[in-house]
């Protein structure tokens, strides 16, 4: 009996649609086998063999950890009987993770005639829902029907009520196809009982383990007695096996110990006929009692860590050497690296398991941004590109005749948005009508396409999408009845649907929404939305929104001083701005007023932005000080510091306003954004000079 630990897919690599097994590449299972289904970790998608290469994931599709486990070492007389306890006991307990689901989530296996097929699962509370077996895909042809056990009863010390085991016997050797009946359920456990041979050792393979310095999995072999047909004479065996992939023989080495194996490897074992002497002969062999132990290692990938444009690449294995690859670098041999631009990283790790092998893990990848936020008007709109007739695809096409783009090509400044996997849709032919603007036929096609920005902690940005008319399904149909009457059209960002449920015959094609930057800035991406199909996007257009600022008039204390326990009593924080307004009633000079009294000037700091109401000249009837005050490393520090107005020249404090949420955007600039450009809390472009917090790169800093 033969058991899977762990996925080995990342050895192989993810298989594309291109490179995708068939039914063809599944290993027969003409011996028993367990496959636990949440040892797998993951889905292995569509096309791509698991469980030792015996098992085939025809269609892909999801899994799960919250439908409940089984098991098979806990008796209960209904889901696990006394006999599957004491034959698989030692599996324990797992997840009913594999969902299967009508057609849609269906695998496949080859068995040989009589062999017994057990499944454990979660019928997901309907009686109809339970695995079938059938001759295709579709899961048409059936092969009969299982027999279902009752469910179990949900009482105190029993497993929950919609668990279930179905047992169904294969008539002929061939390939079965495994779905479910009428719905979704989810599968902890697949055995296969083989019809084997008599006398067929059992062999399984055991976990992978790191011991002084090596990784190793032993393969366990038991021999079995050997029972003729029509006899009860049991006759022990005696199995000899082969580490290099031919058949044993008589004259192989005679098994006696487990196997230790520290490299990818199969174990090939043979039963002969023991009448005492301990020796094999070629006379007496088990015709057709022969197994094998598939040995494979697996290493999770290494984790790829950003801050900012600096990755660092760690395996959790000691003394791996890691690589990585972006852009035009490939493999390249380290564990860290900064980046100028954003990129899509891969990474992997190497292990030497001594003189066996070298292990490669599995891999994996990682965006890594490298951002401005968006601190002025951007668009990326299609620039470029001309719809040809694709002579391949047209000619298999049942539906006329089928373009293509050339030169496509869009506006995206690399420092304010990172574009991957991009694809150009076509508006031509008969669909003219539906261009826009009119007469523009390359379009952003939201197929695999991915359009990445940032925004800031605090800022607001609104968002306006056009899209062809033909992405609203029925917009302006001109009577076609061949076009369906559901009119919708959406865009996905970061998993949050935007767009119109019903659109209207005029702006139907224009989705427009704001988003706002959480703490410490925010990464918003445009993903695929299949929910009408594949979106063509003319433009993107983002527009940093101006701040909704609310205000609340505070009142000084005795000496003109404003205690900072005043401003948070009125709900101020230290991102907030407090606005003077002094009163000139004399027309002099500016230096009428003062600003001082910090009780604790290390940890307040203030600056000072003076605007005029009325204009920029003192002579005017009063003038504004906004004070943006920065706080110390603790917030209880400042309480109770005090902002004193000193006044000179019969000037006076008109009025003193909190003003929060001010540190928004107040208006649109038309400035270049480049990298590493610096901003303060308000918004506004600063030098390398300027002192207190600043935002570079989407991230908050001191400036001293």
């Amino acid at each position: 009996m033969k058991k899977i630990f762990t996925l080995c897919l990342a050895l192989m690599g993810f298989i594309s649609v291109a490179n995708a097994a068939t039914t063809d590449d599944i290993k027969p299972l003409k011996h028993s086998y367990v496959l636990v289904c949440d040892e797998l970790g993951a889905r292995p998608g569509k096309g791509v063999l698991f469980g030792d290469d015996h098992f085939l994931d025809v269609t892909g599709g999801s899994t799960a950890t919250n439908k409940g486990k089984i098991n098979l070492a806990s008796a209960d007389g209904v889901l696990v009987t006394e006999e599957i306890a004491a034959k698989y006991g030692e599996y324990g307990e797992h997840y009913n993770f594999l969902r299967l689901k009508k057609s849609q989530d269906v695998i496949a296996i080859k068995v040989t005639a009589q062999s017994k097929v057990i499944i454990f699962y979660q019928d997901n509370n309907k009686d109809d829902r339970f695995p079938v077996f059938a001759k295709d895909a579709s899961l048409k042809e059936r092969l009969g029907e299982g027999t279902k056990s009752e469910r179990t009863s949900g009482e105190e010390g029993v497993p929950a009520a919609n668990l279930r085991r179905i047992e169904w016997t294969a008539a002929d050797d061939g390939l079965v196809y495994i779905g479910d009946n009428n719905g979704d359920m989810f599968v902890s456990f697949i055995i296969i009982e083989a019809k084997e041979a008599p006398g067929t050792p059992t062999v399984k393979v055991g976990k992978q383990t790191f011991e002084n310095g090596l990784w190793y999995r032993e393969v366990v072999c038991t021999p079995n007695d050997m029972v003729e047909e029509g006899s009860t004479e049991k006759i022990p065996t005696i199995v000899t096996y082969t580490t290099d992939g031919s058949a044993p023989t008589a004259a192989s080495e005679v098994y006696t110990e487990p196997i230790k194996c520290y490299k990818d490897m199969t174990v090939k074992f043979q039963a002969f006929m023991n009448f005492g002497d301990g020796k094999a002969a070629d006379d007496l062999i088990c015709d057709g009692a022969d197994n094998e132990g598939n040995v494979s290692f697996s290493f999770n990938a290494p984790a790829i860590k950003a801050d900012g444009a600096n990755v660092t690449i760690e395996s959790e294995y000691e003394g791996a050497k890691n690589f990585y690859s972006y852009g035009d670098i490939k493999d390249a041999e380290g564990s860290t690296f900064t980046l100028t631009e954003s990129a899509t990283i891969s990474a992997y790790s190497q292990i030497v398991n001594g003189e066996y092998a070298t292990f490669t893990t599995k891999s994996t990848t990682k965006d890594v941004y490298v951002l401005n936020p968006i601190k002025e008007k951007k668009t990326i709109a299609v620039t470029a590109g001309k719809a040809v007739v694709d002579e391949e695809a047209t000619a298999t096409s049942t539906t006329g005749t089928v373009y293509k783009i050339e030169g496509g090509t869009i506006s995206a400044d690399k420092a304010d948005f990172f574009v991957k996997n991009l694809t150009f849709g076509v508006v031509n032919g008969d669909n003219a009508k539906y261009q826009v603007p009119e007469g523009q036929e390359a379009y952003i096609m939201m197929s695999n396409t991915n359009i990445s920005f940032m925004v800031a902690e605090g800022d607001s940005v609104n968002v306006k999408v056009i899209t062809s008319k033909n992405s609203c399904k029925t917009l302006n149909p001109d009577n076609d009845e061949s076009i369906t009457t559901d009119r919708k059209n959406y865009v996905n960002v970061s998993g949050t649907t935007f767009g119109h449920d019903d659109v209207t015959e005029e702006g139907g094609n224009i989705i427009e929404f704001g988003l706002k930057g959480a703490e410490g800035g925010s990464i918003f991406t445009f993903q695929k939305y299949s929910g009408t199909g594949n979106i063509l996007i003319s433009s993107i257009e983002i527009t940093p929104a101006a701040a909704t600022a609310s205000e609340t008039e505070l009142t000084l204390t005795e000496g003109h001083t404003l205690l900072i326990a005043d401003i948070e009593a009125a709900g101020g924080t230290d991102e907030d701005i407090v606005r003077f307004e002094i009163a000139n009633e004399s027309g002099e000079s500016r230096n009428g007023w003062g600003i001082g009294g910090f009780a604790n000037s290390d940890n307040w700091t203030p600056s000072v932005e003076w605007t005029g109401l009325e204009g920029d000249s003192w002579n005017y009837e009063y003038t504004v000080a906004q004070i943006k005050a920065t706080a110390g490393t603790e917030p209880g520090q400042y309480h109770g510091i005090g902002i004193t107005i000193n006044i000179y020249n019969q000037c006076k404090v008109a009025k003193v306003v909190l003003v929060k949420g001010a540190t928004a955007i107040q208006n649109v600039k038309t400035v270049n954004a480049q990298s590493n450009t610096v901003y303060n809390l308000a918004g506004q472009k600063v030098d390398a000079n300027y002192k207190g917090i600043v935002i570079k790169n989407g991230k908050k800093t001191i400036q001293k």
